[in-house]
């Protein structure tokens, strides 16, 4: 700090900062940070979902409104939404030279492993360098490697996969089906695109009392 209070730059020793100033900044915790959240799409029915990118947001509310503007405008070729936090999405490690990562992953992966209740977890493979993740479906384990264990049991093909994302599946907000279309619905009368005649909100308030039930 002494390096920072005694600056070459005279506008910084004009301050005069006190020598505890370092002491007083805050933490970070206390600031209001956007996060991250992953986006998946489903670009038509029947079809999986897929890893399209990122948003930045304060909550998964605000996420998901934000992933709808970027990644479905006015509909397009899509019929359906997912988001889930960054945080909440434990990644393998990625395989080289088009070796499947499910030929790594053994028993011993269990070993220290915290086990909880049994809860549904969402499985995404990565198939190819360059392309998205894609999700190849869902199970029933008690924690991450758990998870990882059985979708080599159900999910292992010969085609290789390069990298696995796992994620619970309470963690994400999903829209899609009637209640994803239903979202771009207007009133008759307006000519105009107007954000608050859009119906997002109303289905985020559906989810959130549906999770609190």
């Amino acid at each position: 700090m002494s390096d920072f209070l005694n600056s070459l730059d005279p506008r910084i020793n004009r301050l005069n900062i006190p020598a505890d100033f370092g002491t007083t900044f805050p933490s970070k915790e206390n600031k209001d940070q956007f996060v991250t959240f992953e986006v998946f799409v489903q670009p038509k029915e029947n079809k999986p979902y897929q890893h399209e990118g990122i948003v930045h947001a304060p909550t998964i509310d605000m996420a998901f409104l934000f992933a709808k503007e970027q990644f479905s405008r006015r509909g397009m070729s899509c019929s359906g939404v997912w988001v889930v936090k960054t945080d909440n999405v434990q990644v393998s490690p990625i395989t080289e030279n088009n070796e499947d990562i499910y030929d790594f992953i053994h028993e011993e992966i269990m070993e220290g492993a915290e086990k909880g209740k049994t809860e549904k977890y969402e499985i995404f493979h990565l198939k190819k360098r360059g392309k998205q993740h894609a999700h190849i479906g869902s199970l029933e384990a008690s924690c991450f490697e758990e998870a990882l264990l059985k979708a080599k049991n159900q999910f292992q093909e010969e085609k290789s996969v390069l990298n696995i994302w796992v994620a619970k599946s309470e963690e994400f907000m999903k829209i899609d089906g009637a209640d994803f279309a239903d979202i771009w619905e207007t009133l008759p009368e307006k000519k105009y695109r107007d954000a608050m005649d859009y119906k997002a909100t109303e289905k985020i308030k559906k989810f959130k009392a549906e999770q609190n039930a």
